[in-house]
C-alpha cells in the first residue's frame, strides 16, 4: 500500500477546504501597509495606521457619466468643516456642528443635523479651470460613523449626488453623481 499518494490527496483537499472557507471581502477599500509584525496595526504602537490604514485619509470613489474619480485623499476637519481633500477635489461632510460626528447611523439628506442625526455630502472639482460640484437630497441613503481604536472611522457607499449649477464647459457635470467613501480622522 502506497501512503504518499493518499497524503498528497488529503493534503490537497485540506488545502482547498480551507481556500473555500476563507472568506474574501470583494469591496476592499483601506489595506494597512504590510510589515513583518503588527507594528502597523496594533493600536499601542507608535506607528499605528488606523482602521485599515486610514489614518487621517480616506478614498473617495464615484462616477458621474463617463468621467470617474478615484482617490486617496486627506480626511480631516478643517475650520469646523470635516473635508476629504485632493488636489482640486474636495468632499465636503456636514454634520451641522463643527464637533466631530458621534457613533451612529446617519440618513444623508440636503441639511445636515446632529440632532435628527442627518449629514449633508457635497462633491467639488475645480482642475481643469471649471467648477463643477453635486449635492446629496433628501434620502440619498446613509452614512455610518463608528469609533475605532479613538480614530472616527466614516462609510458610505452608492450615494447619489445631483449636479448644482456649474461654470463648467461641456454636459458631463449636468449628470447625477454616485459615490462612495471610507476613511478615518486620528484621534485629536
Amino acid at each position: 500500500m502506497k501512503i504518499a499518494p493518499l497524503v498528497a490527496v488529503c493534503l490537497l483537499f485540506t488545502a482547498v477546504q480551507t481556500i473555500a472557507q476563507t472568506p474574501t471581502r470583494a469591496d476592499v477599500w483601506g489595506v494597512t501597509p504590510a510589515a513583518r509584525d503588527d507594528r502597523y496595526s496594533n493600536p499601542k504602537s507608535k506607528l499605528y495606521s488606523g482602521p485599515d490604514g486610514w489614518y487621517n485619509t480616506g478614498e473617495v470613489r464615484a462616477t458621474a457619466g463617463s468621467t470617474t474619480y478615484n482617490f486617496r485623499a486627506t480626511f480631516d476637519t478643517i475650520s469646523g468643516q470635516h473635508l476629504a481633500v485632493k488636489d482640486l477635489q474636495v468632499l465636503l461632510f456636514d454634520f451641522g456642528s463643527e464637533a466631530r460626528p458621534t457613533p451612529g447611523v446617519y440618513k444623508i439628506g440636503s441639511k445636515g443635523d446632529p440632532a435628527q442625526k442627518t449629514v449633508k455630502l457635497s462633491f467639488a472639482d475645480t482642475s481643469k479651470q471649471q467648477i463643477k460640484e453635486w449635492r446629496t437630497a433628501d434620502g440619498a441613503g446613509t452614512l455610518t460613523v463608528t469609533l475605532i481604536n479613538g480614530f472616527t472611522h466614516v462609510t458610505t457607499r452608492n450615494v447619489p449626488l445631483l449636479p448644482q449649477d456649474s461654470i463648467s464647459k461641456g454636459n458631463e457635470w449636468k449628470k447625477p453623481m454616485t459615490l462612495g467613501f471610507e476613511g478615518a480622522m486620528a484621534p485629536e
